[in-house]
């Protein structure tokens, strides 16, 4: 059976777009969309960004950041804190429940990374190189589509 790269890939991006259409739980009772918990780990890694901060980071309007910022509050995920310094500024933090969701996800970012990173290990340069093309040619296709 011959393995047929271009196939294999459309089921891997349908299957992405289907996962993501659901939300699930990242160590809490919360059911959170990826980009609801990407948004968290951005939080994580950046304590106190403010909404235009987030807007720039992820390239969306700061209209969106705010819905989803306004949605994981009430979910009591993050926490706001007016500026001391700058008026009509709110910078946002992980709560503790946040922050259980944060580690979660990055145990699980963590734990597919070394799996990545043992086969990388274990290719030669002209197959790395070769997989680095394939992911371009690919990533070309979607931003055509």
């Amino acid at each position: 059976m011959e393995l047929n790269i271009f196939e294999e890939t459309y089921k891997l991006i349908n299957s992405y777009n289907r996962k993501t259409a659901k939300p699930k739980q990242y160590g809490t009772d919360d059911l959170l969309y990826p980009a609801e918990v990407h948004i968290l780990d951005v939080i994580g890694n950046h304590e106190n960004a403010t909404v235009t901060e987030l807007a720039e980071m992820f390239g969306i309007t700061k209209g969106a950041v705010s819905q989803t910022i306004s949605k994981l509050t009430q979910k009591q995920l993050l926490e706001k804190t007016p500026s001391e310094s700058e008026k009509n500024v709110i910078h946002i933090s992980l709560s503790e429940k946040g922050r259980t969701v944060y580690e979660y996800h990055r145990n699980m970012h963590s734990e597919v990374k070394k799996k990545i990173d043992g086969i990388i290990g274990s290719l030669s340069p002209e197959s790395l190189s070769a997989f680095k093309e394939l992911i371009s040619i690919f990533d070309d296709m979607l931003e055509n589509m």
